[in-house]
């Protein structure tokens, strides 16, 4: 159930919804409110401060930053030190798995962590027969993504398909870490 509420929106954000309005995303102002109102509270938007660029989603603070300079950035990682960075993505996510209650060792929860990593905005992260994870229009290079995966999964895996806009990788053995 919900509350119907009055509010009063200026010019320009009323400018905004219009134009979304007529393309089509959205068929009435309550979708895109509502759809507003989940992003924020998905993104913890409650505690971002515009004026000085803080953003936090729940415990870490994010950066928005445009997804060729973020592979930029990583092909300069050496290779001896890319497991450290992959500890350090992996830990920030770990605390939203607690919060949510995710626990990798549970296969069923597997499709919980694939879409924290898509809200996360790393690519698209489907699973299909339980074993087959695709990933559509990654952001991170290949190897980081399976490693990130396997490590927040708990599982080893097998490279299937590797492209510019997909990575298909399939489970072969469950980690007991």
């Amino acid at each position: 159930m919900g509350k119907i509420t009055t509010i009063k929106i200026n010019d320009d954000a009323l400018a905004y919804i219009e134009v979304v309005l007529k393309g089509g995303r959205f068929r009435h102002l309550k979708d895109f409110v509502n759809h507003c109102l989940t992003l924020a509270a998905t993104y913890t938007m409650d505690e971002w401060d515009l004026n000085k660029g803080v953003f936090y989603i729940h415990p870490c603070r994010i950066c928005i930053v445009p997804a060729d300079i973020l592979s930029a950035l990583l092909e300069l990682i050496p290779d001896d030190a890319k497991k450290d960075a992959i500890e350090s993505m992996t830990s920030c996510l770990r605390p939203r798995l607690r919060f949510w209650h995710i626990t990798p060792k549970k296969p069923e929860d597997r499709r919980k962590i694939l879409k924290l990593l898509t809200l996360h905005g790393f690519g698209r992260f489907t699973i299909q027969d339980d074993n087959t994870i695709e990933v559509s229009y990654p952001v991170l290079p290949y190897d980081i993504v399976k490693s990130v995966l396997e490590t927040l999964l708990k599982v080893r895996l097998e490279t299937l398909e590797c492209s510019k806009v997909t990575y298909v990788f399939k489970i072969i053995e469950e980690l007991n870490e």
